[in-house]
């Protein structure tokens, strides 16, 4: 029984993680469907975020299902472009609190950047693979 329910936990605390990392992802991907370099290197806007959020992942302590591993991806939700510039403030305040402080959230900022940084060429490349997958000959 005591496995059952522990299991069952288990089971819970992962679906609670899974959705906070898939509405950050659903985020990226609205943020990288208006993204002009995003558009002007014909990069998929759903690749480039599973690559950001990959990484994100990776960067976060924890595992995922435990608390703070679905807190601080509602952290680095607080970290994206709001729709109204006038919410900064107090997203950042927010951001601070997950983060721990100033520096921390500029820390995960700046990590966020150098992820995008990363996976561009790495989606770049993905796409000219499978481009090039179907070219024969002199086509």
């Amino acid at each position: 029984m005591k496995k059952t329910i522990v299991l069952f936990l288990m089971i819970l605390l992962m679906t609670a993680c899974s959705k906070e990392r898939s509405e950050y992802e659903e985020l990226l991907v609205e943020q990288f469907s208006k993204d002009q370099d995003v558009i002007d290197y014909h990069l998929d806007p759903e690749d480039m975020a599973a690559c950001v959020t990959d990484q994100v992942a990776d960067d976060i302590p924890g595992f995922p299902g435990s608390p703070v591993y679905a807190d601080y991806f509602n952290g680095y939700k607080l970290l994206l472009r709001p729709e109204k510039p006038a919410d900064i403030p107090k997203r950042m305040e927010k951001a601070n609190e997950i983060f721990g402080s100033k520096q921390a959230t500029s820390k995960a900022r700046l990590g966020v950047t150098n992820h995008i940084l990363f996976c561009m060429p790495q989606v770049r490349e993905k796409n000219e693979r499978s481009e090039n997958l179907f070219k024969f000959g002199d086509d």
